[in-house]
């Protein structure tokens, strides 16, 4: 993983706490964050008034890198816990990547990535819900490198668009399938092949 700290020289320090508001959908700033410690929720408001959770952002990731060129937010991000950020204004990043020609490499890499994401979303947006909700494990599990999963079936259920009764239900069935473990708010992913199948 590419280490942005190394350059926090040109960046903004900003150490803020749980459920502040980065930014909202429809923001516009010229600048993206780096996230040291902490955890982010991303979320888009539908039409209809719902806010859906997307994706969750982990130390060691950007958010908000569309902004950088002037463009409006298509996402909310919260802190989900006391966070240490970096904020990288524009001029600062066209004077890093000026002298560290990798950075914006990494950069555009990151920005591809969260568009591959929306797509991807936008495509499973109306499949069952065993589909959503294996993407929505495997991308954790991707992201952290970790079978241990720890979030509440109401961010699954508000990720997904339906009950957390309908998300139970799912769970249950995966749990006697062996692909799960479950205990509180922790999912183990026990078995990845049979949860990256539901996805088909």
């Amino acid at each position: 993983m590419f280490n942005w700290s190394q350059y926090s020289h040109y960046a903004e320090v900003k150490k803020l706490r749980k459920n502040i508001v980065l930014f909202r959908q429809g923001d516009v700033s010229s600048g993206f964050y780096y996230l040291l410690e902490g955890k982010i929720m991303i979320s888009v408001l539908r039409e209809d008034g719902y806010e859906r959770i997307i994706d969750f952002v982990f130390p060691g990731s950007l958010t908000g890198e569309q902004m950088i060129y002037g463009t409006a937010s298509f996402t909310t991000a919260t802190l989900m816990m006391d966070s240490t950020l970096y904020y990288f204004s524009k001029g600062q990043f066209e004077r890093l990547t000026g002298k560290h020609p990798e950075t914006s490499r990494q950069f555009s890499y990151s920005l591809i990535q969260k568009i591959r994401m929306l797509a991807t979303i936008n495509t499973i947006l109306n499949a069952p819900i065993e589909v959503q909700l294996s993407y929505f494990l495997m991308n954790l599990y991707e992201k952290k490198g970790d079978k241990t999963i720890n979030v509440t079936q109401t961010s699954m259920a508000n990720y997904i668009g339906k009950s957390r009764v309908a998300v139970w239900k799912v769970l249950k069935e995966w749990r006697s399938e062996g692909i799960i473990e479950i205990s509180n708010q922790t999912f183990i992913l026990k078995d990845i092949e049979k949860l990256r199948e539901k996805q088909r």
